[in-house]
């Protein structure tokens, strides 16, 4: 039984895996290698310096934001992935609120992330443009693209909920990767904060809370998801050789 369940879920979970490795390889790359906008810049910077950084790095920031816009397609196929194992779960219920849940969220995740690249792109797009008409698509797409992790936060919710009501003899995630979601949602709870802090602290949009942990939290639990579908598909590849 638990054979022709991989066999039939091995193609969602191939798609996955390209599904991560294409949005970390364009995204990461374009904004943290190619653009420079990840680590954020800080919100003290003042409209000279926000407009230099445009005029002198026009190029690469085009660049580096198409890349990222690329890659935060990418994060739905995994997704709508997730919501196809977890709405498994909720068979039994009728209704499968979470997993439907979890769709809605990841859909408002993906575009408060592709947002932004838009802003930023604008602002990039004219460097004759007034320095404060910069400046302002500038913090606009910061504004947005830090404050709605609570999106994201509710995807894990969902996650952790439904992974915690998985009673199978084999449920989609451990039960320890479900409580550690329901904390990593807590992480990214701060991020409505940011419109608050305009020059630095904790909860600025390069802040502790609100970047450091509210962006690499979910990054690391997602990287450990991918270690577990990984090793759970050569477990089972090893016990289908295994009985040939």
């Amino acid at each position: 039984m638990t054979e022709s369940i991989m066999k039939d879920r091995k193609p969602l979970i191939i798609i996955a895996i390209i599904s991560m490795i294409m949005t970390t390889l364009l995204y990461a790359g374009g904004m943290f290698f190619i653009s420079g906008f990840l680590p954020p810049p800080s919100p003290e910077l003042s409209v000279a310096k926000v407009y230099s950084f445009y005029q002198q790095n026009h190029t690469s920031i085009i660049t580096g934001l198409t890349m990222a816009f690329v890659g935060t397609g990418f994060m739905l196929p995994l997704c709508i992935i997730g919501c196809v194992f977890m709405a498994e779960v909720e068979a039994k219920d009728g209704f499968p609120f979470f997993s439907v849940m979890q769709g809605l969220c990841a859909l408002a995740t993906v575009l408060f992330t592709a947002l932004p690249n838009f802003m930023w792109m604008t602002a990039a797009f004219r460097i004759d443009r007034s320095p404060d008409l910069i400046a302002l698509l500038h913090d606009l797409g910061w504004i947005m693209w830090a404050t709605p992790s609570w999106g994201f936060a509710f995807q894990l919710i969902c996650v952790g909920v439904v992974g915690l009501k998985d009673k199978r003899s084999e449920p989609f995630i451990p039960r320890w990767m479900s409580y550690l979601a329901l904390w990593v949602a807590v992480g990214v709870a701060p991020t409505p904060l940011v419109p608050f802090f305009t020059d630095s602290g904790p909860f600025a949009w390069n802040g502790l809370f609100t970047f450091w942990v509210a962006f690499f939290s979910p990054i690391l639990w997602i990287a450990i998801l991918f270690v577990i579908i990984a090793k759970n598909i050569r477990v089972n590849n090893q016990h289908g050789l295994a009985r040939a």
